[in-house]
């Protein structure tokens, strides 16, 4: 786990902050590098020795991977498929949790995003529940824009969550006793089903 004051030696922060803007730039055709290089831009005031090896690791990685990116198969159906999840206090330095997800028509991925969470989720379901309320209100505005171009979805958005606990709060509103300590605006995502 990386930290911002670990001891290391500083290195040159300018060298530090290009390779991680080239690397933010390489995430628009490889989503599958995102969550490091967001993690790493963490580090671009004060950049340390481990930090910048962390970032030769992820170019290490792209060198062994040049074949990866995003294929974009032409498909006859329009059938929006999204993805949440997190990673529960992901952060030592806050105990902040990164919500991350991706949508995709047919078998093309066209968006993603990972993020700190706006709160400090008090378990793993919190941390899930957040992360599925953020890809809801994508997705509802990602059917709205599929919507103004003409490509209206017939039957629902599968939104898929890989945590038992936050798919059955956002499916019963009994669990209020557990959930009480998260924002009321979080609730919403039980409307969207």
């Amino acid at each position: 786990m990386l930290m911002k004051e670990d001891g290391a030696p500083k290195v040159d922060g300018k060298v530090y902050r290009s390779l991680i803007g080239s690397l933010l730039y390489l995430t628009a055709t490889r989503p599958n590098i995102q969550f490091a290089v967001n993690y790493l831009s963490r580090f671009m005031q004060e950049p340390s020795q481990n930090h910048f090896v962390a970032a030769k690791r992820v170019l290490r990685y792209l060198r062994g991977t040049a074949g990866f990116g995003i294929h974009f198969v032409k498909s006859s159906s329009i059938n929006l498929v999204g993805f949440s999840d997190s990673d529960w206090e992901g952060s030592d330095e806050g105990m902040i949790s990164t919500s991350g997800y991706c949508f995709a028509v047919g078998k093309s991925v066209f968006c993603w995003n990972s993020k700190k969470q706006s709160m400090v989720a008090h378990s793993t379901a919190g941390a899930e529940y957040i992360a599925a309320y953020v890809a809801a209100k994508q997705l509802i505005w990602l059917r709205k824009m599929l919507s103004d171009l003409d490509c209206n979805q017939q039957n629902p958005t599968t939104l898929f969550c890989n945590n038992t606990s936050a798919i059955t709060i956002s499916k019963n509103s009994v669990f209020h006793d557990r959930t009480k300590h998260m924002k009321i605006k979080f609730h919403a995502i039980r409307q969207f089903q």
